[in-house]
């Protein structure tokens, strides 16, 4: 299409009110009906019908033009409220934090000490917590034994939503858990011109099971300190903990479990001290994962007040003040055409 071709692609603000197109004219017509029954109880209490028609035309029946407009307008007004949407139109917004999702992809997260596992859980958590930052850049990165940037800032959250589909060990070729070099990564992502001060956070959604140096991870947490960049962290396991899956790259089949140097069962418990201690260093927030997560994490950064102008988002437009204003013309169209009725019918009996 044309640059200047106009979207038809109709669709539905609010799909699940969808039923109130039909629900309204028929609520109109049953209206009607009933209105139509009592008025001919009321005639047939006056006397005899055929005299009171004649004396009294509108007592007695209901006009099939009164019937047709009052329809048509609980029809559209059923439209109306479910929100037809068609074309792209500007819609201002105010300026909201960066945020960079730091996702652990190490096996580790294959663990099952949590239902079903724990990376199942991360990326359900990550997805909830995209619904509740609309209006944010949001950047992924994905760690292993390194850290990669799979998505840079931005506001495409269908392809977020796409890399958090992809999330697995596979995505990162390099065996380990190096949570050090993701956040460096992460906190790199948020800086914008030099001797600017970067405006957002860092959210880690890990197990904490990291096979470096500890001080290394402290390091990288006190620059971000540094730099006045929150680190708020979901802890993801149990402190029990569990065996390592071993699973085939091939199939997705489990085919038994990691073993280490000794031959032993590799285990894996979740690291909640050197979470709780990054999280503090950089006055960010430590939570193990749980049903209100998400909502904690969008309440958290959302504390953030990067300053700035406001940014211009396009949406689909909601087009139902066309119908809306459609419905009240009609509405308004009845009034004036049963008021000229009334007088012509008062002109006839008065002279």
């Amino acid at each position: 299409m044309g640059e200047g071709a106009v979207n038809l692609d109709v669709s539905l603000a609010h799909p699940a009110l969808r039923h109130l197109i039909a629900l309204f004219p028929v609520l109109a017509l049953i209206a009607a009906l009933l209105w139509m029954r009592r008025r001919r109880q009321a005639v047939a209490a006056l006397g005899d019908p055929a005299l009171v028609h004649r004396l009294a035309p509108t007592l007695s029946r209901l006009p099939r033009r009164r019937v047709a407009l009052l329809t048509l307008a609980a029809l559209l007004l059923g439209v109306a409220a479910a929100g037809p949407t068609w074309g792209r139109e500007p819609v201002a917004a105010p300026r909201a934090a960066d945020l960079v999702l730091v996702l652990d992809a190490s096996n580790s997260m294959l663990v099952e000490d949590v239902r079903p596992n724990r990376l199942e859980l991360e990326r359900k958590l990550a997805r909830e917590f995209l619904r509740r930052v609309e209006g944010s850049r949001v950047a992924i990165v994905v760690f292993a034994g390194a850290g990669y940037v799979v998505a840079p800032l931005t506001r495409d959250y269908d392809a977020l939503d796409a890399y958090l589909e992809a999330l697995s060990p596979e995505m990162v070729p390099q065996g380990g858990s190096s949570l050090s070099n993701a956040v460096r990564q992460g906190g790199a992502l948020l800086f914008g011109a030099p001797g600017e001060r970067p405006r957002g956070a860092l959210v880690v959604m890990t197990d904490g099971d990291a096979l470096e140096e500890t001080r290394d991870i402290e390091l990288a947490a006190t620059l971000l300190a540094r730099a006045g960049v929150p680190l708020h962290i979901v802890g993801i396991g149990t402190r029990a903990g569990g065996p390592v899956p071993d699973v085939d790259p091939q199939t997705g089949r489990r085919v038994g479990f990691k073993r280490d140097l000794d031959g032993s069962i590799a285990r894996s418990a979740l690291g909640e001290p050197l979470l709780q201690s990054m999280a503090e260093v950089t006055r960010g927030s430590y939570r193990p994962i749980g049903a209100g997560s998400a909502q904690e994490l969008a309440g958290a950064v959302n504390t953030i007040r990067p300053g700035g102008p406001d940014w211009t988002q396009v949406r689909p437009g909601n087009r139902y003040e066309w119908f809306l204003g459609a419905a009240l013309v009609l509405l308004a169209l009845d009034s004036v055409l049963e008021a000229g009725i009334l007088r012509r019918r008062k002109e006839e009996v008065w002279g």
